[in-house]
Parts: structure tokens; sequence; C-alpha cells
């Protein structure tokens, strides 16, 4: 009904309530809140918020999240070159001068003898 009270939705909040849903404040990159909440909550970098857990999980081995993500599609892949090679990582490493990455971008391996990396 027009008369009732609604809650402000998800990754939103208030502080001291709304008229409308133009008083919903949407939460910062990366920033998280169940339905009626007063605040939003983050997770850590190299975490994501899984919804249906409503908890802070980590960053596949190989991905990142600098700033923490909501959602694991936030968790991005580490760059050609770079790799991630524990979960829950918030930046990726470059591989060394005849080194390159594997498949999952998880590890470094050698050159095989007569190749070269980084050209």
């Amino acid at each position: 009904t027009e008369n009732s009270c609604k809650l402000c939705p998800k990754n939103t909040f208030t502080i001291s309530g709304a008229a409308d849903i133009s008083g919903c404040a949407p939460c910062e990159d990366g920033g998280h809140s169940q339905p009626g909440s007063g605040y939003c909550e983050k997770c850590s970098s190299g975490k994501y918020f899984e919804e249906t857990e409503k908890e802070c999980k980590v960053c596949p081995s190989g991905t990142f999240t600098a700033s923490g993500g909501v959602g694991i599609e936030q968790c991005e892949k580490c760059q050609e070159g770079f790799y991630g090679s524990s979960p829950g990582a918030s930046t990726c490493y470059t591989c060394g001068p005849g080194k390159y990455t594997n498949l999952e971008q998880t590890d470094c391996l050698s050159c095989p003898a007569g190749k070269i990396s980084g050209v």
C-alpha cells in the first residue's frame, strides 16, 4: 500500500530513512548490503561477496581483486604474463625472464630450450 514503509533494496542504504527510493544511497564500489540496511560492508582485497551464503569468499587462484568485490565476476583474471599462485590475491605478479604463465595464470613455467619470453 502507499502508506507502508518499504526497505531500501540490496546494495543500497539509508541512515535515517528515506521519503522514497531516491533516498536509498548505493554502496561504494565493492560494497554490499542487505535490503533495509543502514550501512554497507565491504570485503577486503582478494575477496568477493557470495550472495547465497552471505559471506566474503576468496577469489580463486589466477584471479585478483584490489579492493574487494560484489560477486565472483569481480575477481579479475590475471593478464597474460602475470600470475596469481594462491587464492585471495590482491594483485598479480609478473613472471621472471625466461618464464611464461600456464593457462590458468596460476604459475610460471620455464621456457623450453631455444625459446624466450617477454618479446
